[in-house]
């Protein structure tokens, strides 16, 4: 596999460095919660902060308080050279300001539920979290770098959202912050995000890699990896290479090159936070939906009450066909109908895939629906991405994973 090319190094000033603790973690670990109001999952960061989980954010996003004083991160740092150049392609670039204490660095979000851009001061603070290590129950990190935001910017995410944990494949994200040299991570982070299915609503989220313990089985065993791939264009993002989608054991008849990149960048097959349903550009989906009617030709369908499109009638024994993606290094992501069938009512359900339309920035992204209920690890440090089959399989779920002691 080819040596994957990140910039993963932070190249902090002395005023971010921490001293070395005794009895330092493998792993950090905290409890996952789907949010019911709007389509985001959240854990707990200093005891009560809750943060939105977006492995598309470059660095972390905080709820500030604008008229009180921060540190400040000089302009010509390393810190803020690094949050410029990681500046969310979908806003316009950072501005620096000068102020009586110099040049301050600045810093830009997204936010991708109302897609709106906001930018503000860029700043260092302490951050907590939980391990299983019992002498070293939990963990205090100095000096991390975060994105002050004021509460509008927030203003629409539910009660109790503090700020967004941002975990993009680049040198600012949470997860690097947790690495050599500030703390003895290795650079990869976990996520099992729990299903409405789930009646604890819990998951789970590590950082640093393994053990996942699921009761008294180590999950890693149930991954199978993938390469990611990188999109210069779109430095924030996951992508994983698509070869092609079956349904019901059968390739859907697709151009070779439907899944690359074009030559501006767009396209390709992108992971998402931020998108509830997996959304495919619209050539793919007429084509995959097709495919998907003709194998269910028997079960009797229903007029759609949701945004979803084709829905059926639940009965006892519904079963719908397998869908397996072929991924690079000849992986297959498969889902069961857990994954591929949103349950709206006692008698409808419905096919949880979307139409993106004709010329959507990528060709696919996999959204959360598909993701839940699933270990997926994202292992930044070797370029792979690691997914297990839904753990209904196995008679578990993302509750079922160890997160306290």
């Amino acid at each position: 596999m080819k040596k994957c090319i990140l910039l993963s190094l932070l190249l902090f000033s002395a005023y971010t460095c921490v001293s070395t603790q005794k009895n330092q973690p493998q792993n950090l670990v905290s409890t996952v919660t789907k949010n019911p109001i709007l389509p985001l999952f959240t854990f707990t960061i200093n005891n009560n902060e809750e943060y939105f989980i977006s492995i598309s954010g470059p660095y972390i996003v905080r709820n500030c308080n604008n008229s009180l004083p921060r540190p400040i991160v000089p302009c010509d740092s390393a810190a803020c050279v690094l949050a410029g150049t990681f500046n969310p392609h979908q806003c316009p670039l950072t501005q620096n300001i000068i102020t009586q204490r110099g040049c301050v660095c600045q810093a830009t979000a997204f936010e991708p539920f109302k897609r709106i851009c906001n930018s503000n001061q860029f700043t260092f603070g302490n951050f907590s979290m939980s391990t299983l290590n019992p002498k070293s129950p939990s963990v205090t990190f100095n000096n991390l770098n975060y994105l002050c935001i004021p509460q509008p910017f927030l203003a629409d995410f539910p009660p109790g959202v503090f700020g967004l944990m941002g975990l993009s494949p680049t040198p600012l994200a949470g997860w690097n912050q947790l690495t050599p040299p500030r703390l003895g991570l290795e650079k990869k982070f976990a996520l099992c995000l729990p299903s409405d299915e789930n009646p604890r609503n819990k998951g789970a989220i590590y950082f640093g890699g393994g053990p996942y313990m699921l009761r008294n089985v180590d999950a890693r065993s149930m991954l199978s990896y993938t390469r990611l791939i990188r999109n210069p264009r779109k430095r924030n993002t996951y992508f994983v290479r698509l070869y092609d989608i079956s349904v019901n054991n059968k390739k859907i008849l697709l151009a070779r090159n439907t899944f690359d990149f074009d030559s501006n960048r767009d396209g390709g097959v992108a992971l998402s936070t931020a998108t509830f349903y997996t959304t495919l550009r619209s050539d793919i989906y007429k084509v995959f939906t097709e495919a998907f009617l003709e194998a269910t030709s028997d079960i009797p369908r229903v007029s759609n009450t949701t945004s979803l499109e084709f829905c059926y009638k639940s009965t006892t024994n519904f079963q719908v066909p397998r869908i397996d993606l072929s991924l690079a290094d000849e992986k297959i992501w498969t889902f069961f109908a857990a994954n591929s069938m949103r349950k709206v009512s006692d008698a409808e359900t419905c096919l949880a895939f979307v139409n993106g339309g004709n010329a959507p920035e990528q060709a696919v992204v996999i959204g959360l629906y598909q993701m839940e209920n699933t270990l997926m690890e994202f292992d930044v440090g070797r370029c792979v991405f690691g997914f297990s089959s839904s753990l209904g399989l196995v008679n578990s779920s993302c509750g079922d994973f160890q997160t306290r002691l």
